[in-house]
């Protein structure tokens, strides 16, 4: 009893009460031994209103399967007959009730080959909690960085919102120029290039912008505004402050969709099925985001820094250093969107190809502090300054 009064102990239950159920994981394989095998497969949904994820995939040379899903408030749930070789991912069912048990029968004639059959239940209250969770956790992560840059700094919060700034900008011209040559330009690639160039060179592409806007748009407030490379400290909050203000947008849009879950709002189904589509792929998909947000407050504040560092030493390779890191993690970023692994694979694979530039900025920051010296500023002095420089 004390165990389960225990915050450590409600703690851990956090991740399986937000998690996906499995309901059906099942791996057939079917010989010519048998003219027709039969499997039966039965259960109740925990919640209420729950939805149901859908996969069913296989290769049969010969013969065919017929899977027929019946319960949960409906007659039939779903009826499929396949041959030869079939996929259907990601189809999701419900809101269907847990009053009734769920039967899922499995037929095949004649069949030799292999299939696939998974399950799971996705609860309403559970999408709507996790995207409370979520966006608490990606907002008390900012405020607890930004009270630790603050309180060992002793600087100003001017320097995070200036940088807030030059990222509102950057991201307003990036939208603008992306809504309006985007699609010419990457269907050019594709058309030039064929599928993979166009996964490759379209990803460098997307990438890029981010790169040029980004960086270029925080390099002209930081040539124009000469205090933000007078000591070491305000580059860290001037790089803090483009990660957090995206992250806290973030955040508090998690927030607002829970909102608009627990109020019933219009769209509030489309967002239920989306996020239990995602989680039969990605376990603990509440925590994604904020683990996506601490990868990208790392890479805007090493690049920023390295930015202000370029302008306080006279060293354009800093610059540079900090271009190639936020075009590479957008290039990854637009590679699984462009080759559509967002919807078929765990998210959590994409944010392990992001990690190692997490793990380059860290590396960075410490670098960055054990390499900068007043001496290298040029503020206040009659020598040639930083901007003509760069």
């Amino acid at each position: 009893m004390l165990l389960k009064n225990n915050p450590i102990y409600i703690l851990l239950l956090v991740p399986i009460i937000l998690s996906s159920r499995s309901l059906v994981d099942f791996h057939g394989i079917e010989s010519a031994d048998k003219d027709t095998s039969y499997y039966l497969f039965e259960f109740t949904l925990s919640n209420k209103e729950s939805r149901m994820v859908f996969d069913f995939s296989g290769t049969f040379e010969s013969g065919e399967i017929n899977v027929r899903l019946t319960g949960g408030g409906y007659e039939v749930i779903g009826n499929y007959t396949e041959q030869d070789t079939f996929s259907h991912n990601n189809i999701i069912f419900g809101p269907l009730n847990n009053s009734e048990p769920i039967r899922v029968q499995v037929q095949t004639t004649k069949a030799i080959g292999e299939w696939t059959i998974k399950l799971t239940e996705s609860s309403s209250s559970g999408v709507t909690l996790s995207f409370l969770v979520s966006g608490i956790l990606i907002i008390i992560t900012c405020i607890l960085l930004l009270i630790k840059w603050k309180v060992r700094s002793g600087e100003s919060f001017i320097y995070p919102l200036l940088d807030a700034a030059a990222w509102f900008i950057s991201i307003i011209a990036k939208f603008l120029f992306a809504y309006w040559l985007n699609t010419p330009i990457l269907e050019f690639i594709k058309s030039a290039l064929g599928q993979t160039g166009y996964l490759t060179i379209g990803s460098l592409y997307i990438g890029s912008l981010t790169g040029i806007f980004e960086i270029g748009i925080a390099l002209v407030f930081v040539l124009s505004i000469k205090k933000l490379y007078e000591n070491a400290e305000r580059g860290i909050g001037y790089g803090l402050g483009a990660g957090t203000i995206e992250a806290l947008l973030i955040g508090f849009s998690q927030v607002g969709a829970f909102i608009m879950l627990i109020t019933g709002s219009p769209g509030s189904d489309n967002m239920i099925t989306e996020y239990s589509s995602l989680a039969s792929n990605t376990p603990v998909l509440f925590l994604v985001a904020p683990v996506e947000r601490i990868i990208a407050i790392l890479c805007h504040t090493s690049s920023r820094a390295l930015i202000v560092l370029a302008a306080a030493k006279r060293k354009q390779i800093y610059l540079w250093l900090g271009f190639l890191i936020m075009t590479g993690i957008d290039a990854v970023a637009g590679y699984a969107h462009l080759a559509g692994y967002v919807t078929t694979v765990s998210t959590w694979w994409i944010e392990l190809a992001l990690v190692p530039f997490a793990i380059l900025s860290i590396i960075i920051i410490i670098w960055y502090y054990n390499n900068w010296s007043r001496k290298h500023a040029v503020i206040g002095s009659g020598r040639t300054t930083a901007t003509d420089s760069l």
